[in-house]
């Protein structure tokens, strides 16, 4: 079997004007410069800030534009606070869940940590199964499965965290 090919170790985290600006040209859609402008002047309105503070978030902040985006506030509370919570709700009200990072154990075999996360997988899916055999998911087996998915979610991050960092790469000559 031939070997795959190295897969970059992790992918570009955006800055937070990036961020801003990629969604400002979504909100806009594709349509001309005008309609961009107009859907700013709309999200502008209903955030309650002006147009010019909203291109404002857009720059770098080595451009000076003296006003420190929501993101960077935001990272800022959480620095301070050191309170993920913060993190989660954002992830939240987005529709998603935050799965913080955790330390990896370098040392553990890939095999080995592939068997595991696969066979709680298993496990997990068993107790979908069980709670799911009567017709009926009770408020108690809703928590378990809410509790167990999100462990399963974070262990499958570190997992997955830890091939983008190579750890699981062959070492030469294998």
């Amino acid at each position: 079997m031939p070997k795959k090919p190295r897969q970059p170790a992790r992918t570009h985290v955006k800055a937070s004007h990036e961020v801003i600006a990629d969604a400002l040209l979504k909100a806009g859609g594709s349509g001309p410069e005008s309609t961009q402008q107009q859907a700013h002047r709309a999200v502008a309105k209903k955030i309650g800030i002006s147009t010019s503070m909203l291109y404002k978030w857009r720059q770098p902040p080595s451009a000076g534009s003296g006003s420190p985006n929501p993101l960077d506030r935001t990272v800022s509370l959480i620095e301070a606070t050191q309170d993920p919570r913060i993190a989660e709700w954002v992830a939240q009200k987005a529709g998603g869940s935050f799965s913080p990072e955790e330390s990896t154990n370098s040392t553990t075999a890939l095999d080995k940590a592939a068997n595991t996360l696969t066979k709680e997988f298993a496990l997990f899916i068993a107790e979908v199964a069980s709670a799911a055999e009567d017709h009926h998911i009770s408020t108690d087996e809703t928590q378990s499965i809410r509790s167990k998915w999100n462990g399963l979610r974070q262990k499958t991050e570190v997992f997955v965290k830890a091939c983008e960092k190579g750890q699981y790469m062959s070492s030469p000559g294998n």
